[in-house]
């Protein structure tokens, strides 16, 4: 797991969550074509390298980056992420992690730089601090929220095994596979 739960977990602690932080999802329902082409994958090692760190009222997230190799993965998301927690208070289920990532590039809270692929490779907050904190304007479908980001000062690499859900037990990529 890349978090543990505390008192003083967050600015916003006292907001009951919902612990994830255990998967970055490289595609949500992949065809049965891409299925065949991950499976040859199973059990493999996955690098991701952390970018920042983002949080608001209700979810906390990392930005990260599919470091390169020839099995590497990369995520069918616009902002591949691993999330940490959510309130799970609808709308904020854990696919917010997505919008929370674009609710800050929108508001020109951060700015981007993609990668050959068009995945976020740096990141940086636009007064070029390494942390931010503030208020994420309402979008019709999210209220306005305080939020935070921090840039990751020190690359922290995470390794994690390329697997699909129903085939993971007990920290471990079965890697059968049936259509």
């Amino acid at each position: 797991k890349f978090f543990r739960a505390h008192e003083h977990s967050s600015p916003f602690y006292g907001n009951t969550r919902h612990i994830y932080c255990d998967h970055s999802t490289i595609e949500f329902n992949p065809t049965s074509d891409n299925m065949n082409k991950y499976k040859l994958h199973y059990g493999h090692t996955q690098k991701l390298t952390i970018l920042a760190y983002s949080e608001d009222e209700h979810a906390q997230a990392i930005l990260v980056h599919s470091a390169g190799s020839n099995d590497s993965h990369s995520s069918m998301n616009k902002y591949p992420h691993v999330t940490i927690s959510v309130s799970n208070v609808n709308p904020y289920t854990p696919v917010y992690s997505n919008d929370l990532w674009k609710r800050l590039v929108d508001d020109e809270i951060v700015e981007i730089t993609v990668d050959e692929y068009d995945k976020p490779r740096s990141i940086k907050i636009k007064d070029h601090s390494s942390e931010w904190h503030g208020k994420l304007n309402s979008n019709g479908k999210y209220e306005e929220t305080q939020a935070y980001v921090k840039i990751m000062n020190d690359v922290i690499d995470l390794n994690g095994i390329v697997c699909v859900n129903n085939l993971w037990k007990n920290d471990k990529c079965l890697k059968k596979f049936s259509s």
